[in-house]
């Protein structure tokens, strides 16, 4: 960025024309078998974002804003998967049309953040931390996932119960299924 700035924009750039061509290519495909169409990107890691957010902004955002036009324009919703500690420039991707955002982990932000400071503005995907998912015990489990559910319903917007990130190998499907069936007993799905 500093040795060679046009380099390091056409980078980008370069890499915005790559996905703009693979989304055009994937939407006019597939397209009407998908009802939200998303991509994963961390910007971030627990503290901060990974690059300067005015490097973001500049170089990676207008990017993005290609790939979502295009998801817009075949009429879907588009969801971000993007860990880290990414507030700085988290209204920036709202402007940018992102309708939602996927990964949250309590080590950066309890989902009641999240939730108060975007919820009326995008839909929040999430909410039960993966670590969670690994150590509770079933009980304490479960008293996370009704808190959870608890928020969803007290703020009243887009929010999607799920895990706070991607589930790796080593939850045990147990503890998946029990989060699940927490959820569905909550919303009356056996009554």
């Amino acid at each position: 960025s500093y040795d060679d700035p046009a380099l390091y924009a056409g980078l980008f750039c370069r890499i915005g024309e790559m996905m703009e061509g693979i989304w055009k290519d994937f939407l006019e495909k597939f397209g009407d078998i998908y009802c939200v169409c998303r991509f994963g990107d961390d910007l971030g890691y627990k503290i901060n974002t990974m690059l300067p957010p005015d490097d973001i902004r500049k170089h990676i955002i207008p990017q993005y804003k290609r790939v979502i036009d295009l998801v817009h324009a075949h009429g879907k919703p588009f969801l971000l998967h993007s860990c880290g500690c990414i507030f700085s420039v988290f209204d920036d991707l709202i402007a940018a049309g992102v309708d939602a955002k996927h990964s949250n982990e309590d080590q950066i932000a309890p989902m009641r953040r999240w939730v108060e400071e975007y919820g009326d503005k995008i839909g929040n995907f999430g909410g039960v931390d993966t670590d969670h998912l690994v150590r509770m015990d079933d009980g304490e489990l479960k008293k996370i996932v009704e808190d959870v559910y608890r928020l969803a319903a007290e703020k009243n917007g887009g929010f999607a119960i799920g895990s706070g990130n991607s589930i790796p190998d080593y939850v045990k499907p147990q503890k998946y299924a029990l989060m699940v069936e927490t959820v569905r007993r909550l919303r009356g799905d056996y009554d």
